[in-house]
């Protein structure tokens, strides 16, 4: 496949195609998971063509395996988590704010005012969470999204490269733990349980950056599946995207790619079947 590289990589481009206004391709970054990762080696995940309903229904096929690779050891300062600090940046007449407050459930309150940025594309960054939203005609976002850690640090950038960032604790999230699977553009995951979950982010700008999260009580362990959609946009190509597993606050990241099945015309799912084994190796080495 042509299109194998790691989601920071295409997420660094991201952050250079809001602030250009055009997309711009980018070389190779290096993750800033903070693990040893499962080697690339290791025995994949079983792989499934879905004929149905998601883990419903399932015909075996032929193809080749979901797995997640490796992240490189090296941060890469662009990724790097800011300070937990509250940001008020801009010229006179034109300031940008951003506003952090917990809110119920572990979750985290975003509340950005950027009046020069009036129906703009952001990204909104968290504990390795990064996704897309759009402001309103007046500059405004107003997002909720659960908390990874207890930091409760969040990171807004706007088009012209400003960044602002705000926080505010979550000591909730010690009861709890989360899984997000995110991509971009295209490469859209989802997350297949009987779980809460909630999507994130929004449909906009040159590279969407998409993402859905499930939450369960600390202690437990779920029955979860990461699927992507067989159709047009997908088939004969490599899906790129990454997993970010929150164990009562401590985060564990890891690059995932699903290889699709070539067009043949039959809609349909690639799923990799709980993933959280892997995510909690890949933690503890």
């Amino acid at each position: 496949m042509k299109r194998h590289r790691s989601l920071m990589t295409a997420g660094v481009t991201v952050l250079i195609a809001l602030g250009a206004g055009q997309y711009m391709a980018s070389g190779t970054a290096q993750s800033t998971a903070a693990m040893t990762p499962v080697p690339a080696t290791a025995t994949p995940a079983a792989l499934r063509l879905a004929a149905a309903t998601p883990l419903g229904g399932y015909e075996p096929r032929p193809a080749a395996p979901a797995v997640l690779l490796p992240a490189a050891a090296t941060p890469d300062q662009t990724w790097s988590e800011p300070p937990a600090m509250q940001t008020d940046s801009g010229t006179e007449g034109c300031t940008a704010a951003l506003d952090i407050f917990t809110g119920d459930e572990a979750t985290l309150s975003v509340t950005l005012t950027a009046p020069c940025a009036a129906n703009q594309t952001v990204v909104l960054r968290h504990a390795g969470l990064a996704v897309t939203y759009q402001t309103t005609a007046s500059g405004a976002l107003f997002a909720d999204i659960p908390a990874l850690d207890a930091e409760g640090v969040v990171t807004v950038r706007l088009p012209d490269g400003l960044e602002l960032s705000g926080a505010s604790p979550v000591p909730e999230v010690a009861s709890l733990n989360r899984l997000v699977v995110q991509g971009i553009a295209d490469d859209r995951f989802s997350l297949q349980t009987d779980l809460p979950r909630l999507a994130l982010g929004e449909p906009v700008g040159p590279v969407p950056l998409l993402a859905e999260v499930a939450t369960w009580p600390a202690g437990q362990t779920p029955s979860l599946a990461i699927e992507a959609g067989v159709n047009g946009a997908t088939c004969g190509r490599e899906l790129i995207g990454e997993v970010i597993l929150s164990e009562a606050g401590q985060i564990t990241r890891n690059d995932l790619t699903f290889a699709m099945p070539e067009c043949d015309g039959e809609d349909g799912f690639v799923a990799l079947n709980n993933p959280l084994p892997d995510m909690k190796l890949a933690a503890t080495e």
